[in-house]
């Protein structure tokens, strides 16, 4: 079991590659791609404050609910950032005032304190992976160069694999589909795997991210 644990560890810390990265460029990184290094920050804080409660016997269920309301306002930031999806006028505040309602909501309605909301998760990830769909294909039509060195087309990828498994396993959850305890142990493995692969990706692309434009004075 404490082989498990560790392992657990260090796949879960696998964000800090990026976040590091990201603490590196930061300052030749073009300014529209700071809410996606503010998002593996987050992360990467997210999972400190975990490990130590877990560790110290207590849940992470309350910072993690904290941290997938801040979550999803990042991604959405960053998507706009990116002028990924044009559906009306607004479409974001809306889906931000929307999100905030839901969490508060099921933050309000959860037995207890300390358990992860499900209804909310399921709901941002499947308009997440939309959104990302819609910007994967908006510079997929536009690119021209080569697309494993394209940051959004990484970033979008990673997106639509995590988020599209996050809203499987909250749907087998919230109605019962889980079956017995080997195979809700084996999805939730899959999840720590593609977890660890974005984080991988998410890396990849911080790297190929474009610095800032530099401007000369024409004399």
């Amino acid at each position: 079991m404490h082989l498990q644990f560790s392992l657990i560890d260090a796949f879960s810390f696998s964000i800090l590659i990026a976040a590091a990265i990201g603490w590196v460029r930061y300052r030749k990184i073009h300014p529209t791609y700071h809410p996606f290094i503010y998002l593996c920050w987050l992360g990467l804080l997210n999972e400190l404050i975990s490990y130590f409660l877990i560790y110290n016997g207590y849940s992470n269920a309350v910072n993690g609910n904290l941290f997938v309301l801040g979550e999803v306002f990042l991604i959405t930031w960053q998507l706009r950032n990116w002028n990924g999806i044009h559906y009306f006028k607004g479409f974001y505040t809306v889906f931000i005032l929307l999100c905030i309602a839901f969490w508060a909501l099921e933050m309000f309605l959860v037995p207890a304190w300390n358990q992860s909301i499900t209804g909310f998760r399921i709901f941002y990830s499947f308009v997440l992976v939309i959104m990302s769909i819609e910007c994967l294909n908006k510079q997929l039509s536009t690119e021209r160069g080569r697309l494993l060195k394209n940051p959004v087309v990484l970033i979008c990828l990673a997106f639509i694999l995590y988020f599209t498994y996050t809203v499987i396993v909250g749907v087998f959850w919230i109605y019962g589909f889980g079956g017995s305890a080997d195979f809700r142990r084996g999805m939730v493995w899959i999840l720590i795997y593609i977890n660890v692969l974005c984080n991988l990706i998410y890396a990849l692309a911080i790297l190929w991210m474009p610095a800032k434009l530099r401007f000369t004075l024409p004399f």
